[in-house]
């Protein structure tokens, strides 16, 4: 038997009335209850006990003659051990809880106690310790935590507001003081999730979460509520209100999440009890109602509820209900403006711009019922059925007026990244018969900003289909350019916000100027879009731009008038 163990164990100091026998009964309980180690006073591992072994999986030979730093999780900071050194270094008993790592990578907490042994100088000349195994204890914890708590955030979840607000309406009922509840939520948050990767929206979420915390928040009062949303609990309505300025006012601050900077902004929903709600569930969903009304602004925005706001909330389901209709009964149409070759001032082409005209509400503007059919899951339908319409179209205006041009449509991000999307673009050409030079796809710069293997592979496929890509909205992004080399891209489209007003002499001109040249320089070709004015189209045809659209040349129109405008240019080539 190993002395320093029998020591350790206390056994050699029992009775001398045990016999042999006994006491290696009672060793052989002790190896298979507690896990022990000893080290020398420079922290190698002299002896583990077949406990030891058995839950860190590694062998007496892997471990005799090494530290504890072979089993080092990476959970404890340096300032853990550092501390756990100083305390038995200096002869005293440490205890506490200590996460490891097994030989198979698995994790392990043991509860710790560290006795140093000393010498006749008072100075340890090795260390034993004796653990247990409390995993399952730390797991029902950890288990109990997540029942409670956002696994991203840290903070508070949905399942404890719901427990939190019922409690506080029960002291509010019965000591008289008033609740406010701000439900907030982050402005285009699906932008940055798509533009710059799942990753960067998570680590976006924590630090929005903990600036929130900064502000003085109490993190009993603040909850992720989901997605991109959290819930603010405050006993003031005026405190409410104030808290509201303050995270609007911190948000004016960029956010430098890795290798990106960029800004957002956020909406507020300010309900309050018992003026606006007498139930937490009534609380809850009346500071939802706020919120849409604010997020209607665009930018960092509060509303407080009244009650008026429940009309406007039946509106907005009744138009997802409409716009499903729509979709379902072919009531979705597309408008049709002309794209101009400028060296020969030949139609080339035309975009297809989606139209919804309800005979309740007249012409719902695309700005409107997109960013809306994004949010309700929609969106992909309508790029299917807009697809379907152009290429259509397309082909039959190519078979009736014999005319080599292109048709383009824009594709949603949402739409883009799902996994059939090729498969269906690829389906629709064959349904329609319409060659797939003669469409153009037009994809915002937005879509691009996270390069993943994925998205470049959907681009190498749609470009192996022979489909024209096209940049739309070019310069509004928030990265480099780096991907233009990365994607297989035929056309950059200038986005109309630098064309519109466009003066010689002023800065803008130089920026367009930079484009076109960049774009040359990569072999792709350049469209001006917004050009509404004869200076304009000057400037863009001076500085070489390929193509160009606006109002200059026409406004958007329906099937209809465009057949007749392919008809009076078919005429008159005869």
């Amino acid at each position: 038997m190993d002395q320093s163990y029998s020591q350790m164990t206390g056994l050699s100091q029992l009775d001398d009335s045990y016999t042999v026998q006994q006491l290696i009964d009672i060793q052989h309980a002790l190896d298979h209850s507690i896990i022990v180690a000893i080290t020398d006073n420079r922290g190698i591992i002299t002896f583990v006990n077949n406990h030891f072994c058995a839950i860190s999986k590694y062998s007496k030979g892997e471990l005799i003659g090494q530290d504890h730093r072979l089993l080092n999780s990476g959970h404890h900071s340096k300032a853990f051990f550092k501390e756990l050194w100083c305390t038995i270094g200096s002869g005293e008993i440490w205890r506490g809880d200590i996460c490891n790592r097994a030989k198979d990578g698995s994790l392990y907490w043991v509860q710790t106690t560290i006795i140093p042994f000393l010498n006749d100088k008072g100075t340890p000349y090795q260390y034993v310790s004796i653990r247990t195994d409390v995993t399952e204890q730390k797991n029902i914890k950890k288990l109990k935590f997540f029942a409670y708590h956002d696994d991203l955030t840290g903070l508070y979840n949905r399942r404890m507001l719901n427990i939190r607000l019922a409690d506080l309406f029960k002291s509010a009922h019965k000591e008289d003081f008033s609740l406010s509840l701000l439900m907030m939520d982050v402005n285009r948050f699906k932008s940055i999730n798509d533009g710059l990767g799942y990753l960067t929206g998570d680590l976006f979420l924590i630090e929005v979460a903990t600036r929130l915390k900064r502000l003085g928040i109490d993190e009993k009062s603040l909850f992720r509520y989901s997605g991109d949303k959290f819930v603010i609990i405050m006993k003031n309505e005026k405190h409410a209100i104030w808290k509201a300025h303050q995270i609007m006012a911190n948000f004016e601050d960029s956010f430098l999440i890795e290798q990106f900077e960029f800004y957002s902004s956020v909406s507020i929903g300010i309900c309050s009890s018992p003026s606006d709600a007498n139930t937490p569930e009534d609380l809850v969903k009346s500071a939802n109602v706020a919120l849409l009304e604010a997020k209607k602004h665009k930018s960092s925005y509060y509303i407080q509820y009244e009650n008026t706001m429940n009309s406007s909330h039946y509106q907005f389901l009744l138009l997802e209900t409409k716009l499903r209709h729509a979709i379902k009964q072919d009531e979705i149409q597309l408008y049709y403006q002309p794209k101009i070759e400028l060296e020969t001032n030949q139609l080339i082409g035309m975009e297809g711009l989606i139209r919804w005209y309800d005979n309740d509400y007249g012409f719902i503007s695309p700005a409107m019922f997109i960013p809306f059919a994004e949010e309700c899951g929609l969106i992909s339908s309508i790029g299917v059925y807009t697809l379907k319409i152009a290429c259509k179209q397309m082909k039959k205006w190519l078979d009736e007026y014999e005319l080599d041009i292109r048709i383009s449509v824009n594709i949603s991000p949402i739409h883009l990244k799902e996994r059939n999307f090729v498969h269906n673009l690829r389906k629709v050409l064959q349904e329609t018969g319409l060659p797939a030079r003669n469409l153009e796809l037009e994809i915002t710069e937005m879509s691009l900003m996270h390069q993943t293997e994925e998205l470049i592979e959907t681009f190498n496929q749609i470009k192996a289909l022979g489909v024209i890509i096209a940049i739309d909205d070019f310069g509004t992004g928030y990265s480099s350019l780096s991907y233009l080399k990365q994607f297989p891209i035929d056309i950059l489209k200038i986005d109309q916000s630098f064309i519109q007003g466009l003066k010689t002499g002023l800065s803008n001109v130089a920026m367009v100027t930079a484009i076109i040249k960049l774009a040359h320089a990569l072999s792709m070709q350049v469209i001006a879009e917004g050009v509404e004015t004869e200076e304009e189209l000057c400037i863009v045809r001076e500085n070489l731009c390929d193509f160009a659209q606006g109002y200059y040349f026409s406004k958007p129109l329906p099937t209809n008038e465009f057949s007749a405008k392919l008809h009076e240019l078919y005429v008159s080539r005869i």
